[in-house]
């Protein structure tokens, strides 16, 4: 089971303008930008990875994704909430959101949509 592709979402407010993530730096050779608007919080920034560069180990894609992640992640305010999923080569999928409630950090299998709906 290796990753195929990947989704990092953040509230759009949050992304300071010029500020992108670089497809490569997370082991993949696209990524897509769209604008999620939803009724029940505020819109969300999706960027969706696909096709994993050939030269990167398959076994180690999801821990170079994860460290671009968390780089890329600096960037914005301390305690940005954010969600990533991921797709693996047999068909499953995994969703965790991360969110400070309450001074803590905490995470969950939800989609970040519902997690902000809820904190509101």
């Amino acid at each position: 089971m290796t990753l195929s592709q990947a989704k990092l979402v953040i509230p759009a407010h949050m992304l300071p303008g010029g500020v992108a993530p670089n497809a490569n730096d997370f082991g993949f050779a696209h990524v897509e930008k769209q604008r999620l608007e939803n009724r029940d919080t505020q819109p969300l920034t999706e960027y969706s990875f696909r096709s994993p560069l050939p030269h990167i180990d398959k076994a180690n894609l999801a821990t170079v994704f994860d460290n671009a992640a968390e780089h890329f992640l600096w960037h914005l305010a301390k305690g940005t909430p954010y969600q990533i999923t991921k797709s693996f080569s047999n068909g499953s999928q995994t969703t965790k959101s991360y969110l400070y409630k309450n001074n803590r950090f905490t995470s969950k299998a939800s989609p970040l949509a519902e997690l902000l709906a809820n904190s509101q």
